[in-house]
């Protein structure tokens, strides 16, 4: 009788616990980094990364069945939105009362209007979704983030708005670095990846043209040559921006024009267990990257 007493007891102070446990399901690695920071220090929060960290974008993303599970113990989706995740009718279908956190929600999208588009852009995507690259809208999608975060946790607001104004300050630090650094940068790019039109402007790049493809597809000879007389046609040699996937089409550039190419990280993968300064990481690394391709 002693015995169960004393456990009663003991499980009586991990109730609380267990009943004030959150979780919260991001959907996939720009989300996840920015909500980490947010809930950096809360107990009693968990926060589950939906696709794997080796995923990358979501626009061909097909929900698992395993996907469906984690969401079903979920208290918020917290999404980057803006037609990046595709699949969100299917969630909002079969969990109607799940909250869903947008990051990019009433943030400017990058205009694209007086650039070269080569190629068709993804299908049925209207806005460039790939706000994170740009440290400055990095910061309105964490402050998107928060807002939700404290409605579904509202015993923890100070809390997430401490995180929130903490990684504010550190990525306008990172911004006006960027700036700095990349100021004197004189020369525009070509852009192979849909990401990266928001990192250039983030660095005060002018495009001269976004070529719209995956970079295992190639690139019509009609295209190809567009580009290469776009490369001709600049007073100074173009950068080329891509990421580190292989693409015949860019190294078929290189070949024909000598033009320089700059690898850079989209961030929409990466290690597992993150730091919680990632962010900054990646973009000071793709800052040297780009300094480094610009010197050539």
């Amino acid at each position: 009788m002693k015995k169960s007493l004393i456990a009663l007891l003991i499980l009586s102070l991990f109730l609380p616990v267990l009943a004030g446990a959150e979780t919260v399901v991001t959907s996939f690695y720009p989300v996840w980094i920015l909500t980490l920071n947010l809930t950096d220090g809360i107990e009693g929060v968990e926060v589950v990364n939906m696709a794997e960290p080796t995923t990358g974008c979501l626009h061909d993303y097909s929900l698992r069945n395993s996907d469906m599970v984690t969401l079903s113990g979920a208290d918020a989706l917290l999404v980057n939105g803006a037609g990046m995740e595709s699949f969100l009718p299917v969630v909002t279908g079969a969990y109607p009362d799940l909250p869903v956190i947008d990051a990019t929600d009433g943030l400017p999208f990058i205009s694209e209007s007086d650039v070269v588009e080569i190629g068709e852009a993804e299908e049925g995507e209207t806005v460039n979704s790939h706000l994170w690259l740009d440290p400055q809208r990095a910061a309105g999608m964490a402050a998107n983030l928060a807002d939700g975060l404290v409605k579904i946790l509202p015993d923890h607001e100070q809390q997430i708005m401490n995180n929130l104004e903490s990684f504010r300050e550190r990525l306008q630090a990172l911004d006006e670095t960027i700036r700095e650094e990349t100021a004197a940068i004189d020369r525009k790019v070509i852009i192979f990846h849909e990401a990266l039109p928001y990192f250039a402007e983030a660095c005060g790049l002018t495009p001269a043209a976004i070529v719209n493809k995956e970079p295992e597809d190639s690139l019509p000879t009609a295209q190809l040559a567009a580009v290469s007389k776009l490369i001709g046609s600049e007073e100074r040699m173009p950068l080329i921006l891509k990421s580190a996937e292989e693409d015949p089409a860019v190294n078929t550039l290189v070949n024909e024009t000598g033009i320089p190419v700059c690898e850079l990280d989209p961030m929409t993968s990466g290690p597992e267990n993150p730091p919680l300064d990632y962010y900054e990481a990646v973009m000071l690394q793709n800052v040297a990257a780009l300094l480094n391709a610009s010197a050539r």
